[in-house]
Parts: structure tokens; C-alpha cells; sequence
């Protein structure tokens, strides 16, 4: 008998550990997002991957409140990302990545998820952030700029809650539970599974602001928050762009506020806004004197600032960045709704001229009236929320 034990033995201890391992490799791992201190949306498609030892991220990640701007040219196959005068294009047909100066870097971007991923170490390093790890409930790739307040662990310990909120929406399995009536229809549930929960914080105000020159998207914008009965300020770029004078007029006489926008390393910011002014009085008979810096206030120079301040103008940055530019309209307002449940600052969303823009601004604007959060209009005789030395 006890010549059958030991084989049998054997054979119940293989199939325990066969069971253990496919069972730890099965389960996905999940790792969240962080820009400075708010989290991006979590998803499977977007989630930080691994190649070789390097951390990828969609390209995506560092466009908006980083300030880096990407571009993907189908033709040759090359991504380029540039920020001022730095530059780094990479060539993803064949596998190489060069600077500005044309020196070359062994990581070079990949197709994942139906998207173009780059090297977090890389482009962290070349447009000055920073990156870390972070070890929470789930881990957390956390991409910075001088915009971030909060310590590592000061921040995964205030967004403990939201964390848990994300991985308890993540892992749940879709709402399979609905009845059917005499007709044979489908009831649908009492509640939308969608719905994003209460806020965890509040914010002590909202602003909402659109950047980019008006196009095809604008009037379903306008549509949007004349619906809503909200104002917002259209913050025009001063860089020579030719406006559509049709739509400004639109935009002025809906009552909304205009201002403008420069990067920090435009050149003669006097000139050109004095340019702007122009083609925006001669459509509207008005002048603006408000002033977001594309890449962050913090970037200008003590020459640039004073120049800025002392011709009048009002430098207002955005804190929040609804990404409406690669998101479809319920993440955008989604990724809205998560950060600004984390915060009690004053928040500055930004958002653009897309397609998603103006089903995102209604999905954002209910929601902010759901929960009590004040919406206000930037203006000249509002304190500015920028990064400028106080």
C-alpha cells in the first residue's frame, strides 16, 4: 500500500502547484497613473508597460498640464515631442530616437495598445520632470513638473480613498442583473453603473477655460454651455494663428470672456499680443488683457513676467487638464470628475476645441452642479491662479 501513497502523493502535490501558478499568473497586474497630484483614468489600454527593464507610457501622458507636445507623422512613421527648444523624434519604423542636437538614445518608442508608448526615464529626463514608483495599495507611476504640491507620500496617503474607489471600479465585473418584464425587454437598473461616486473633497471653485482656435467644434461648445446657462473663457493662441473672426464674434457675444495664449519661449510676446488685440477688436470692438502661458507660468523669465505685468496683463494657468484632445468625452469628463474629488484648491480646467469638448463640458458642468462646487468666470478683477513667485 504503501507503494501507491508516495506516486500518488507526488501527483496531488504537481497539481497543487500547476493550480498556484496559473493562478498568480493569471491575475493582471494594475498599475495607476499619477500627474503630479491627480490621477489619470484607469485602463487597461493606458496602464505604464515594460520593455527591456524601461517603463512605457502613452505619448499622450506628457501633452496638457506637462506642457509637451506631441505630434505622429504617418507618413515616415516618427513621433516627435518638443517642449521650447527641446526636441526628441523618434523613428518607430526603425528603432531610433534623436534630440534636437541629433544625439541618439538606445529607447525608442513602441506601438502597445493600439497607441505609441515612450520611455518614461527618457522624456522625463529631456523636458525636466521627474518620475517615481510608488508602493500603495496598487503601484503608482507618478510623473511631475514644478506644478506638483504634494510629496510622494504625502500623496499617496491623501489619495487613499480614490485609490481604492479606482481598483474597486477597475476589478468590477460589468452589472449582469436586470429583469425581464411580460414584453420580454430588458429593465434596466435603478442606477448608473457609470456614475461617478461623491467627491472625497471639494474644490473652493471651478473655472472652466478652452484653448485653441475656434474651428468646426466650437459652436456645438457654445451650444453646450448656453444649455448649461455657464460662461467660460476662451483663451486664443497670439502666435500668428489666423482666428475665424465669424466665431469670435460668437464667442463675445454669447457672453463669454477671451484671452490669449503663448508658450514661454515666443519671442516679442509684446508684439504678438498687441497683433491679437488687434484682429480681436476689429471683430468684436474688445481687448483682452488676460494671458495663460501654454507650457506654465513658471517657465517665463523675471524679464518676460515683468514685461507681461507692467503692459497690464493677468496670468492665469490651468491646474487640471481634462485631455479632451486624445479622450473620447465620457473619459475626459471622467478623468475631470476623479481629480477634482481630490482636491480643495481652486481648480482651472482646461480643455480644447475637439470633437469630445462639448459633451465632456456637459457631463463636467452636471456634475459640479450635483455636488455643490461653485463655477466662476476668470475676468480681470479675479485673483489669477498661476505658479509666479508671490
Amino acid at each position: 500500500m504503501k507503494q501507491f501513497r508516495r506516486p500518488l502523493l507526488a501527483l496531488i502535490l504537481c497539481a497543487v502547484l500547476l493550480i498556484g501558478m496559473t493562478t498568480s499568473t493569471a491575475a493582471p497586474s494594475v498599475t495607476l497613473t499619477a500627474i503630479n497630484d491627480s490621477f489619470l483614468p484607469l485602463s487597461a489600454s493606458t496602464m505604464p508597460e515594460r520593455r527591456g527593464g524601461t517603463q512605457y507610457v502613452p505619448y499622450s501622458v506628457f501633452s496638457g498640464t506637462l506642457g509637451v507636445s506631441g505630434s505622429y507623422n504617418s507618413a515616415d512613421q516618427t513621433l516627435s515631442m518638443s517642449s521650447g527648444s527641446t526636441v526628441l523624434r523618434f523613428d518607430l519604423s526603425h528603432g531610433t530616437v534623436y534630440d534636437q542636437n541629433m544625439n541618439s538614445y538606445g529607447t525608442p518608442a513602441y506601438w502597445i495598445n493600439g497607441t505609441i508608448y515612450v520611455p518614461v526615464k527618457l522624456v522625463c529626463g529631456k523636458f525636466g520632470m521627474t518620475y517615481s514608483n510608488i508602493s500603495a495599495a496598487a503601484p503608482i507611476l507618478r510623473i511631475c513638473n514644478a506644478s506638483a504640491s504634494l510629496s510622494d507620500s504625502a500623496f499617496a496617503s491623501s489619495s487613499a480613498a480614490a485609490i481604492r474607489s479606482m481598483l474597486d471600479a477597475y476589478n468590477s465585473p460589468p452589472s449582469t442583473s436586470a429583469s425581464t418584464p411580460q414584453g420580454g425587454g430588458i429593465i434596466p437598473p435603478n442606477t448608473d453603473p457609470n456614475a461617478p461616486a461623491a467627491p472625497l473633497q471639494k474644490p473652493s471653485v471651478v473655472y472652466l477655460s478652452y484653448f485653441g482656435a475656434p474651428d468646426t467644434d466650437t459652436p456645438a461648445i457654445l451650444d453646450a454651455l448656453d444649455a448649461a446657462q455657464q460662461h467660460a473663457i476662451f483663451f486664443l493662441p497670439a502666435d500668428g494663428t489666423l482666428l475665424n473672426e465669424d466665431l469670435l464674434r460668437q464667442i463675445i457675444g454669447r457672453g463669454h470672456t477671451v484671452g490669449f495664449t503663448l508658450l514661454s519661449s515666443a519671442q516679442e510676446m509684446s508684439s504678438k499680443l498687441r497683433a491679437a488685440n488687434d484682429t480681436l477688436f476689429r471683430a468684436t470692438g474688445t481687448v483682452s488683457r488676460l494671458l495663460s502661458i501654454s507650457n506654465g507660468s513658471e517657465h517665463l523669465s523675471t524679464v518676460q513676467r515683468d514685461g507681461l505685468m507692467q503692459a497690464g496683463y493677468r496670468i492665469w494657468d490651468t491646474t487640471l487638464d481634462s485631455r479632451d484632445h486624445s479622450y473620447d468625452a465620457q473619459t475626459a469628463a471622467q478623468t475631470v470628475m476623479t481629480a477634482i474629488g481630490q482636491t480643495t484648491e481652486p481648480t482651472v480646467i482646461r480643455m480644447g476645441h475637439y470633437r469630445a469638448s462639448a459633451h465632456a463640458t456637459t457631463r463636467i458642468i452636471e456634475h459640479l452642479r450635483t455636488y455643490n462646487i461653485p463655477i466662476s468666470e476668470i475676468s480681470l478683477t479675479r485673483t489669477p491662479i498661476n505658479h509666479l513667485p508671490k
